[in-house]
């Protein structure tokens, strides 16, 4: 076992070391002793121990500080904190700074020790356990999204404070999703594996690589002292694309799209926001270029940037301003043709302004975190128009509200839906709230008692754009689903390809196994209707019934297929009150 113990008193040193060789005396215990955290030259030196001791008092030192800075820079060595005094707060605050435990010296006994030891470092394995579950990418096994922010806000401290560069690169694959379609998820999925793989063995090990989501990679170099290696790296990555790439009988020539940003060494009030808008206009400029090119980001991008970030900035007075609303996409049942409910769709009409469609707002909305804001405004407009129409006397029917995992994860997002049912005396059944696959699979621990509080209460979970993510049937059983969403790309291609028609027919039988609603989204076309009708399923919806309306339209088509059923089946209505939508 190889010990690390930080103490600016070589008398106390020599004590802890010799309670050390008493508490594990079957042990090779190797000891090392550093004086002053000034002579800790890099944070790898610590994580290459199994245990760090770290004495409270080092002069212009606090040991509390020492385990709050080595912390938030992503230490993985488990440290014990040594005081000479007997504080219960001193305890708490250093559990809460980092510490794995807090030893009074006067008190150490070689039992004591060996315990807290050990202790500490099983606790440390179980939270690297833990940690990897939560950061890692299930199908190429790289960081993910969380992994990768958290670890480029460690490197730009680590490179600011030893004067080095850092890069990012932001890769997009060209053509993947026609490769995906043509032959199929497990072709798509293995060209991700394989391209996860080569970028992993074109960077050093000490280098990120990361899977950002679909077909997008991230990679942050750091500790790079020139440019001309960030130069070489760039090459390195670019020839990844070269070789091709083999599936079954299959070969892909597989390019990628690379956007690159780099901080100098001298550079300062480095932001991962900045260096990430940077790299994602350089990637934008590369994409333009063509395929398999790489560009760096450089002051003419910064246009596009200030585009967006105008947008954002906009976007953050939209509810005030009164610019948001709200349409309504009608749903209609397969049997009967008639419409069973809505989903919601968010618009921006912005006054004498260049219009912005939700596919461009809503990522900078989720990037910017306005997305927390917007949701819950979204569900609350929601609720005020189901109490007007029900207080109008029109036969309401469950709205589909699109949920961002961000606003899942936020703290309150349980209590605001209660409340907001509560407020407008609606039954939760009203209301069904949709996921994307791709964010539960990837968010699933964190939102499973989330998806059960509400389902408990009435509300309905809807998995959307299924058959493109990778969900678990294990697990998708045991979740709080009613309703699955077939993705759009299936009902696009049903005509012409029978792999598509395959998918719908699997799709179907594994609704109807699991006892779950089908819902078949992107139905353009007459002809679409007539093959889907081959397959079992629930609802229907599509630019071929209707687009998105805004609520007085939705409202009378409401009213007019109200009226109609009453003309057709006046039976069917004695006994009840007379209503406006009669």
């Amino acid at each position: 076992m190889r010990v690390l113990v930080l103490d600016d008193d070589k008398v106390d040193f020599l004590y802890t070391e010799r309670l050390l060789s008493s508490a594990f005396p079957k042990e090779e215990v190797v000891v090392s002793w550093v004086s002053s955290p000034a002579k800790v030259n890099t944070m790898s030196e610590i994580d290459s121990y199994d245990i760090c001791l770290i004495d409270q008092n080092m002069g212009a030192y606090s040991g509390i500080d020492l385990i709050q800075e080595f912390t938030e820079v992503g230490c993985l060595t488990p440290m014990i904190l040594l005081t000479g005094e007997d504080n219960q707060a001193l305890d708490e605050m250093a559990c809460q700074h980092g510490a794995s435990d807090y030893l009074i010296k006067g008190e150490l006994t070689p039992a004591l020790l060996n315990r807290s030891v050990r202790f500490s470092i099983a606790q440390k394995e179980q939270e690297k356990k833990l940690a990897k579950s939560a950061f890692t990418d299930s199908l190429t096994g790289l960081s993910n999204r969380a992994k990768f922010d958290s670890t480029l806000e460690i490197a730009l401290l680590t490179t600011e404070r030893a004067k080095t560069y850092l890069a990012l690169f932001l890769i997009d694959l060209d053509d993947f999703k026609i490769i995906n379609d043509t032959y199929g998820h497990p072709a798509g999925d293995a060209l991700l594996k394989e391209i996860a793989a080569r970028l992993k063995s074109a960077v050093r090990r000490s280098d990120i690589v990361a899977r950002l989501g679909g077909d997008e990679f991230g990679v942050v170099l750091n500790g790079y002292r020139s440019e001309s290696d960030i130069f070489l790296l760039k090459e390195k990555i670019l020839n990844v694309f070269e070789t091709p790439i083999c599936f079954g009988e299959q070969t892909f020539h597989c390019k990628g799209s690379i956007g690159i940003a780099v901080i100098p060494p001298d550079q300062e009030n480095r932001l991962a926001t900045d260096l990430i808008k940077s790299a994602d206009g350089a990637l934008y400029k590369a994409k333009q270029s063509g395929k398999n090119s790489a560009e760096f980001f450089d002051p003419s991008l910064g246009e596009h940037i200030q585009k967006i970030a105008g947008i954002e900035n906009a976007l953050a007075q939209a509810i005030e301003r009164n610019e948001l609303v709200l349409h309504y996409q009608p749903k209609i049942n397969a049997g009967s043709q008639l419409i069973c409910g809505a989903e919601v769709l968010l618009r921006w009409h912005r006054e004498n302004e260049e219009q912005i469609g939700p596919s461009v707002f809503i990522p900078i909305a989720e990037r910017s975190l306005k997305i927390l804001e917007i949701g819950r405004w979204v569900f609350e407009q929601a609720c005020r128009q189901q109490r007007s129409w029900i207080d109008a006397g029109i036969k309401v029917m469950p709205l589909a509200i699109n949920i961002s995992p961000l606003e899942i994860k936020a703290d309150g997002f349980v209590p605001y839906i209660k409340e907001m049912l509560a407020k407008y005396d609606l039954d939760p059944g009203l209301f069904e709230l949709e996921i994307t696959e791709t964010a539960l699979m990837e968010n699933l621990d964190h939102f499973t008692e989330r998806l059960e509080a509400l389902a408990k209460i009435g509300c309905v979970w809807v998995i959307d754009d299924f058959g493109v993510g990778h969900s678990s049937l294990s697990r998708l059983n045991d979740l709080p689903i009613s309703k699955i969403k077939m993705d759009r790309s299936f009902v696009r291609q049903i005509e012409t390809s029978a792999s598509s028609r395959k998918i719908c027919n699997v799709m179907t039988l594994l609704a109807n196994v699991l006892g779950l609603s089908l819902v078949v989204k992107g139905v353009e076309e007459q002809s679409q209707i007539e093959l889907l009708s081959l397959f079992a399923k629930d609802e229907l919806q599509g630019f071929f019934y209707s687009k998105a309306l805004p609520p007085s339209v939705f409202e009378k088509s409401l009213i007019q297929q109200a009226h109609e059923e009453y003309v057709a089946h006046p039976q069917q209505w004695l006994g009840m009150p007379r209503r406006r939508y009669i």
